[in-house]
């Protein structure tokens, strides 16, 4: 398995290139693909670990990204 911060780099170019190719026009076209793409993830997790499991993970997932201080670092731009 490849490191954390390959890894995570890796699914950053994935998704780049997904919501590119979906060929998305606004923000909330981005977020409808990026939204089904964490579904599948979801339902890959419970056929992966078990449902119990994968929705532990999304939860902790869902609990990271509701804090404050991680949405502040975050922007919208560009990608080509």
């Amino acid at each position: 398995m490849i490191t954390q911060e390959e890894a995570e780099a890796l699914a950053k170019k994935h998704l780049q290139d997904y919501v590119n190719a979906c060929g998305c026009n606004t923000t909330e076209d981005a977020a409808n693909a990026l939204m089904k793409m964490a579904s599948l993830c979801g339902v890959f997790m419970c056929a992966m670990v078990g449902q119990a499991e994968a929705v532990a993970r999304l939860e902790g997932t869902a609990a990271f990204i509701a804090k404050p201080e991680i949405g502040a670092n975050w922007k919208y731009e560009v990608v080509q």
